[in-house]
């Protein structure tokens, strides 16, 4: 039997001072600076930001690219750029300092314009328009969905699904939210296929998902660049988009769409009526629940519709517990229902595709919230908190670029904080060596890892600014 020697009482090796070597312990975070500029999307930070009235201090595209790296690398809070700031390495692979928080905070403040929150109520919900610089923050992020389609060439198929997040906030500011607790509403449309954010609205936490998911639907297709033969656009959401509006836009667009049905008393009526025979097997749940589908002829009463409009397919679903046991409400059973202007895909197989946003837009409400910095909210001003979402945005579509363009399938899924752990965090050197600065890393690591992402990122055509 082999006797291990017990740890000790204490750290084997003392620690000292006088350290004078430039190293930073994220020489691999190198590899998304490379992505943000070899992509231009910090010169499309540079091009579409105001110009900054006077030339000192730093540019609009190095105060994103800090801000990305900020949240990127786990800070989130602009305090934190006072801790980031201090790694000397990471300043000379950047080429400039970073920003002291003061510095950033002043600069996420210009984003807001009092003027355009005057006609705000006391009561009751509101969305101003956008300032002039957090429109050219919107383009700096469109530019971000531009460059990812030029340089990796995604299929024809868009899928947006659309929906809101909310955030509890103890800010005066912050409104009284339909769930009971004070905070703000963003609200998200992503491309699934790509899990690409192509549209975001800051919201405060009474406004309705609701409002406005028509114009921020369509927002998000103009994101889109132009493509030979067009995109295959399709449009999923949860019963915030359940209003004809929206659907009757999108039928007349050719969009696919499918969308949670508010169950009005009487397209409940309608599901419970359905007999015995009609309801089909989707599915059986851990817990003994069980799903089951069936087709609902159901036409609701719209008299302002014009006659020859096609009328949508309502899809319904009905769900029961284990035989013997009722839901907290005291059913036996609840009904859902799905409308829909997709006639051909078989019911189950439909309802299935609809779910599916769950883990899409709903996997990336975690991400932005508990992995990047979207959780809290730094400002009790409108337009800076708007902006600091939207950068949170801009972070999390160029990981996904960086991980769909630079890392291999295993990685592809990765989150946030795996990327930290085992790609930003490799020890590096910085030295000086003919007159040029260099990063020196691990031979393996230079091998194995940076070089065949900088290779990689180096070789795609990205979109210019």
């Amino acid at each position: 039997m082999v006797r291990r020697k017990p740890l000790g009482r204490d750290l084997a090796i003392p620690i000292e001072g006088g350290l004078e070597e430039v190293t930073t312990p994220v020489a691999g975070v190198a590899g998304l600076i490379t992505l943000g500029r070899q992509s231009h999307v910090m010169a499309a930070a540079a091009k579409h930001l105001p110009e900054k009235r006077s030339s000192k201090g730093l540019g609009q595209d190095q105060m994103v690219e800090s801000f990305v790296l900020l949240s990127a690398l786990g800070g989130d809070c602009i305090d934190d750029f006072d801790h980031l700031r201090q790694d000397a390495g990471l300043a000379a692979m950047l080429g400039y300092p970073l920003p002291a928080a003061a510095t950033a905070r002043q600069w996420l403040d210009r984003f807001h314009e009092a003027a355009l929150l005057a006609d705000r109520p006391a009561q009751g919900s509101f969305i101003p328009a956008e300032s002039r610089w957090l429109a050219g923050l919107g383009a700096v992020r469109d530019h971000s969905i531009r460059s990812y389609a030029s340089a990796l060439q995604p299929g024809p198929a868009v899928t947006f699904d659309v929906d809101a997040h909310f955030v509890a906030s103890s800010k005066a500011e912050a409104r009284m939210t339909y769930e009971g607790f004070r905070g703000y509403g963003p609200l998200l449309v992503c491309w699934a296929e790509q899990h690409l954010i192509v549209a975001d609205q800051f919201r405060d936490g009474n406004v309705s998902p609701a409002v406005g998911i028509k114009d921020l639907v369509d927002a998000a297709y103009g994101s889109l660049p132009p493509r030979a033969g067009g995109w295959q656009v399709a449009v999923r959401s949860d019963s915030a988009g359940y209003q004809y509006q929206a659907l009757d836009h999108w039928q007349a667009q050719g969009w696919r769409f499918a969308v949670s049905a508010t169950m009005s008393p009487a397209l409940r009526e309608a599901a419970q009526a359905l007999p015995h025979e009609a309801w089909q097997p989707w599915a059986q749940e851990a817990a003994g629940v069980v799903r089951e589908w069936a087709e609902l002829p159901y036409v609701p009463d719209r008299p302002y519709e014009a006659k020859a409009l096609q009328p949508y397919r309502y899809v319904a679903i009905r769900v029961r517990p284990p035989q013997g046991r009722l839901f907290d409400d005291g059913n036996a059973v609840r009904h859902f229902a799905v409308v829909t202007n997709d006639w051909a895909t078989p019911g189950r197989e439909l309802l299935s595709w609809h779910r599916g946003k769950a883990g899409t837009i709903e996997h990336i409400h975690r991400t932005l919230k508990d992995e990047l910095a979207a959780g809290v909210y730094p400002s009790g001003k409108f337009g800076a908190n708007a902006a600091w979402l939207r950068l949170q945005v801009l972070t999390h579509n160029l990981l996904e670029t960086f991980k769909a363009a630079a890392l291999d399938q295993a990685e592809r899924q990765a989150r946030p904080k795996r990327l930290r752990f085992t790609v930003f965090a490799q020890v590096g050197r910085l030295v000086r060596h003919a007159g040029q600065l260099l990063l020196r890393v691990a031979s393996q690591v230079r091998d194995r890892v940076m070089g065949p992402w900088l290779r990689a990122i180096r070789g795609l055509p990205w979109a210019p600014a």
